[in-house]
């Protein structure tokens, strides 16, 4: 009892100071409404900001697992998308999903990629388990990615399209003249169109896409755009430079490509090879 007597002895001042910013405050607030909606208005204000902060930061941690449900939703809406029929290549069996839909599309993560080598590769998070073969192709949303060489029972290691043996069969989405896009090691943003005759017109910002002539990639397929044209006179082909439309440096998901009737199709050529060759 001794002790809180002299604790308001020494602290008499200060203690008085309290109770009657308390009181004061008490008669501000009791009955001006306006003076209330400002106080609330500031601690609201200061909550909202919090809370604000909070989820700033907790987006930030979800945003893998939102990407990820993205990816596989992107990737149900492709699938969903291949499995509309094409009547104009079948219209007598329109309704025929064997012929409506060519292509599934499996969802990957790259957990491993390489971009500054003159052979590069990217691993994949998926393998035979998930239906992976040899020879797929690898797209990304914005574009060609390269094609599967080697699978495991969980992984998958791609030829990258910065590769200095890959080639892809691609056309000009306007005119439809189609070539091979090449790697030439230097420049991880940009690859080289070749076999497009001088005949046809070829500018700056026009679109590459796949050409569809293999098993490998739908047609269609986002390659980049004209970054520039060099004609070669004494063989009648320009040398195209083109801007990718895939930035490798960031890779996250992907699409591995399965084309579901590349046996029937690849059997039919075999067949046909072999038999005008007498075999």
């Amino acid at each position: 009892m001794y002790g809180i007597i002299a604790f308001f002895r020494r602290h008499y001042f200060a203690v008085l100071f309290v109770v009657l910013e308390f009181l004061s405050l008490t008669f501000v607030f009791k009955d001006n409404y306006y003076h209330q909606a400002g106080f609330f208005n500031s601690a609201n204000s200061v909550a909202g900001s919090f809370y604000k902060t909070y989820n700033d930061i907790t987006s930030y941690f979800n945003l893998k697992s939102e990407n990820t449900q993205l990816h596989e939703e992107n990737m149900r809406l492709h699938n969903n998308l291949a499995a509309i029929p094409d009547t104009t290549k079948h219209p007598k069996v329109a309704h025929d999903n064997l012929y409506g839909q060519q292509f599934n599309f499996i969802s990957a993560e790259v957990i491993d990629n390489s971009t500054n080598q003159v052979n590069n590769y990217i691993t994949l998070n998926v393998g035979k388990n998930q239906g992976l073969t040899e020879g797929m192709g690898v797209i990304s949303p914005s574009g060609i990615v390269g094609v599967v060489i080697g699978v495991s029972d969980h992984y998958a290691v791609v030829m990258s399209m910065l590769h200095k043996n890959y080639q892809l069969s691609a056309m000009l989405k306007k005119g439809g003249a189609f070539g091979t896009i090449t790697w030439k090691g230097d420049d991880s943003r940009y690859a080289l169109l070749s076999q497009i005759p001088m005949s046809e017109q070829v500018n700056p910002g026009d679109t590459i896409i796949s050409s569809g002539y293999s098993t490998v990639y739908p047609k269609g397929v986002t390659v980049g755009v004209v970054e520039k044209v060099e004609p070669i006179p004494t063989q009648y082909f320009y040398t195209i430079k083109i801007r990718l439309s895939t930035n490798f440096k960031k890779l996250g998901f992907v699409y591995v490509v399965s084309d579901i009737m590349k046996k029937e199709k690849e059997e039919l050529e075999n067949n046909v090879h072999n038999a005008n060759n007498g075999k």
